[in-house]
């Protein structure tokens, strides 16, 4: 028999395990918008390529440094003039349009 505190519980951790599925799902999806819009800006003709090599750097290691890196480099190497805060803030601002997005979808 389940005691209310179970319930509880369980009811508690079966939420924590849909937000952080959700929250990895924005970030990919944030990920993804990301390279699309970087490789328009450097002019990546093989689009689909660039975010697939976008969302590899990201699986690399946990957090948004590997894909922030990937990009920024990617943009100096373009010579379009960026900085590490600027592409911080484009990819805080993306994370809304990704959730955004996918709430929608929903």
């Amino acid at each position: 028999m389940m005691t209310a505190l179970n319930q509880r519980e369980k009811a508690l951790e079966e939420k924590y395990f849909l937000d952080f599925e959700r929250a990895i799902r924005v970030r990919d999806r944030r990920n993804r918008i990301l390279a699309a819009w970087a490789a328009q800006v450097i002019g990546r003709a093989d689009r689909s390529a660039y975010v697939e090599e976008v969302i590899k750097a990201g699986q690399t290691e946990p957090g948004d440094d590997d894909v922030l890196l990937k990009v920024l480099g990617d943009l100096l190497g373009a010579n379009v003039p960026v900085d590490k805060a600027t592409l911080r803030e484009k990819m805080r601002a993306l994370l809304f349009v990704a959730a955004e997005q996918l709430e929608a979808e929903e």
